[in-house]
Formats: C-alpha cells, sequence, structure tokens
C-alpha cells in the first residue's frame, strides 16, 4: 500500500475523526515529532518524555485544525508541539537542571574551599583545590565554570548550602596550570579520574602512558621494563576495573541523590520505579490527573488501562523480586508496541503495568484488550509452557468523560473491572 500524502490524511481525518486514520496520520509525522524534541534536549529533560509531549502537541493540533484557514498542517502541528513542550518545562518550573554530579563535586569543592580559607589566610588557587581532591587544576577549573553557567541559566534554581557558595568570590583568580588529560567532557573526565585513583599504581601509569599521552604499548613496555604482553593485559584487565568502578559510582550516587530528594519530599524522585526504572505509580497518578485536567479544558477525553501478571504465591516466590522487575520492564516493552508512542506505561503494583491513554477515551476498552492479548501471546515465548501456564493477564480500564467523572473516579472503576476480569477468569477456570 503506498504512502498517503500528510495533508490528504489531515483532511480526511477532519471530516471522519477515525481513530486510525489518526494513528496513522500519528506514525507518518513521528519524525517531525522527534526532531523539535530534539531541539529541547538541553532542557535536562528526559528525550522520551519531551518526545510524549510532542505527540501531545500533535494530538491536540489534529483535534483543533481547521482546513478552511489556509494554513498547511504540518505548519500548524509545528507550533502546536513546541508550545506543548514549553508549556511542559515551564511547568517544571526551570529549562536548565544543574547534573546530580555536578551538585555532589560543587559540596565537596565548597568544604574544601572552607577549609583551605581557613588554613591559608586567603582563597585558594585551583591547584591547591586540585591537589586537596585528589583531581586536576583543569577538572577544578571546569567545574567552576560550568557552575557559573548553570548559575545564570537556571537564577530560579535552588540547591542546597546556596548561600554558602563562593560568596565574594572571584573566580578570575583563580589560577589554572596547564595539564593533560583524557580527551573526554568535563562531567565524564571527573568520574574517570576519580575511579583511576582505585586502581594499581602501574595500572594508573599504563592508562595515562596509553590514552593521555599517546604512547603505543610496545613503548609503553620499554618506558616501564616490562613486557609488551603485560602491557597488554594491564591494559584490558584495567579499562574492565574502570567500567566496573564508573557503574558502582554512577548506581550509588544516583541512590544517595534519590535518597537526599525523597528526604526533601522532592515529587522528582518519586517520578521513576527504582527497581524497573519505568514510571512509578506515583507518577502515573500524577499525569493521570493533569491529562483529566487537558481534556476538561479542550473538550477531549482520556482513557485508563492497568495490566494485571497473576500467579500463585508460590510462583510468585521461586521468581523473586528482581525478577519480577525484569518480568514488568519486558513486558512495558511489549505494550509500547501496541500502543502509540503518546501513550504512557508504567508500573502501578507489584505485579502490575498502569496505562495512561491521552485522547484515546472510550476506544479505552478495545486497546486494553488488544495489549492483553499481546501480553497473553508474549507469555507463551518468555517462560517455558509449565511456567507460563502458572501466569494470567488481568485487566481493566475506564475513561473520561462518559465513564467517570474526575481522575480518582477512573483509577478506582479500573482497579475495580480489574478484580471482576480476575473473578470471571477463576470461575471459568473452576468450571473447566
Amino acid at each position: 500500500m503506498l504512502k498517503r500524502d500528510t495533508e490528504e490524511l489531515v483532511l480526511e481525518y477532519c471530516q471522519t475523526r477515525d481513530f486510525e486514520l489518526r494513528d496513522a496520520i500519528t506514525i507518518q509525522l513521528s519524525g517531525l515529532v522527534e526532531s523539535i524534541a530534539r531541539k529541547f534536549i538541553g532542557s535536562g529533560e528526559p528525550i522520551e518524555d519531551l518526545i510524549q509531549e510532542g505527540y501531545l502537541g500533535l494530538l491536540n493540533a489534529l483535534n483543533l485544525f481547521k482546513p478552511e484557514k489556509g494554513v498547511k498542517f504540518t505548519t500548524y502541528a509545528t507550533h502546536l508541539i513546541v508550545g506543548q513542550i514549553k508549556h511542559y518545562l515551564r511547568d517544571k518550573g526551570k529549562i536548565i537542571k544543574e547534573p546530580a554530579w555536578l551538585q555532589e563535586l560543587n559540596s565537596k569543592i565548597n568544604r574544601v574551599t572552607n577549609e583551605l580559607s581557613a588554613r591559608l589566610g586567603r582563597p585558594p588557587t585551583t591547584q591547591e583545590i586540585a591537589e586537596f581532591l585528589g583531581m586536576t587544576a583543569k577538572t577544578v577549573e571546569d567545574v567552576l565554570m560550568m557552575r557559573e553557567v548553570f548559575k545564570v541559566s537556571s537564577l530560579d534554581a535552588i540547591y542546597e548550602d546556596e548561600e554558602e557558595e563562593w560568596s565574594g568570590y572571584d573566580l578570575e583568580k583563580l589560577n589554572c596550570e596547564p595539564c593533560q588529560t583524557f580527551n573526554l567532557p568535563i562531567e565524564e573526565r571527573v568520574v574517570v579520574e576519580t575511579a583511576m585513583q582505585q586502581l594499581k599504581q602501574i595500572e594508573q601509569q599504563v592508562l595515562h602512558l596509553f590514552f593521555e599521552e599517546g604512547y603505543n604499548q610496545t613503548e609503553i613496555a620499554h618506558m616501564l621494563s616490562i613486557s609488551c604482553n603485560y602491557v597488554s593485559h594491564i591494559l584490558r584487565n584495567a579499562t574492565q576495573k574502570l567500567r566496573r568502578i564508573v557503574s558502582e559510582a554512577e548506581w550509588l550516587d544516583e541512590q544517595r541523590f534519590r535518597a537526599r530528594a525523597l528526604a526533601r519530599g522532592d515529587f522528582e524522585a518519586r517520578i521513576l520505579d527504582p527497581q524497573t526504572g519505568l514510571f512509578s505509580a506515583d507518577y502515573l497518578a500524577v499525569r493521570l490527573r493533569e491529562e483529566v485536567q487537558r481534556a476538561a479544558r479542550y473538550d477531549q477525553s482520556v482513557g485508563f488501562a492497568v495490566f494485571e501478571f497473576a500467579a500463585e504465591k508460590s510462583a510468585l516466590d521461586a521468581l523473586g523480586e528482581f525478577a519480577i522487575g525484569e518480568l514488568l520492564l519486558q513486558a512495558s516493552a511489549v505494550v509500547r508496541e501496541t500502543v502509540r508512542k503518546a501513550d504512557i506505561v508504567g508500573r502501578y503494583g507489584h505485579t502490575t503495568l498502569g496505562l495512561l491513554l491521552p485522547y484515546a477515551g472510550e476506544h479505552a476498552p478495545s486497546i486494553a484488550e488488544r495489549v492483553a492479548g499481546a501480553l497473553t501471546e508474549w507469555l507463551q515465548t518468555a517462560f517455558s509452557p509449565t511456567m507460563h501456564e502458572r501466569f494470567h493477564i488481568h485487566f481493566g480500564w475506564a475513561f473520561y468523560p462518559r465513564d467517570c467523572d474526575d481522575h480518582e473516579q477512573i483509577a478506582r472503576l479500573a482497579d475495580q473491572r480489574l478484580l471482576e476480569h480476575r473473578a470471571r477468569a477463576r470461575l471459568t477456570h473452576d468450571a473447566a
């Protein structure tokens, strides 16, 4: 089948309001949405969230577009997609966020600066700060410059100890001595140089000579009076150690940052489920409320569905928490392949996924049934026959406005219908 012109499809959709036609238009314009979303990648928000907001803008454009105005739909849609993403970023409070690793490093530099200033009776140089922290002077200078960039870019951002940060300190007086380092972005250099300190001396020497100084393995062997095979062995093992150290450090930093954010009551720390990395139930609840509010303003509709992986307790215990998390993570990929890119999938419960369906409304029942069928087929390939027979997919759905009055009622009704589906399945099983 030949691909039809987008403008023709839009004209037909404006006359018929056909759901499948709208999906076809969304697919054809996926490149437009993603290209616009990537222009905002420097905002600090996940690209997936930016793309989702872009699709919401596209769907809104489809519903509001009036061909008689004489404007091309793609032109009209571009303005609404950009507007939707900007509105989303404004709601977040600021356009540029300071990364967690930079916040952590800033805090360390603040403490060291105060301590050295007290000892020396004057502001320390970058070289003195770097020696105290075990870093290079260039790294410290880059961090200080980046901090100033974030202060200018996000004047309304408030971080811990902000009032104490470099009060009265002249950045131009920070003397930076030239030094060689890894040809990496600042954040990666900081991580790598910190990780390097955990390696053996010989490993640090070999990595420094190979990656920073540019010597080959034969030259390094001659300089260190060791064999070429030993140099090759050190390079291989040391780089593997670095990868492991960096991965562990990033995970620990993320956990510490999340713990501090949770202690402060930041909602952002609750957006992702820590076990699977999927959107959390809290996030789904907030987005459901937002979508219902948006639907009420623009006379649109919203659907919501929940999918439970039901099994006997012994089967769940045999899987374990980690495997259950992996099961939900893989299942979420199946759901995404079955629905539109604008739809939002998250972890709704211990063994449950939630699916938010903006603008879907009355189509929620058929979408939920289609997704449940796809998940059932996937289970047959994900487990052995004896195992997948112990799992069953139960689902429930609800939509606004004709089915429910508000977002809380949508969630309750979807849960209720899931329980009803589970009860019917149990009766059918017992009768068989």
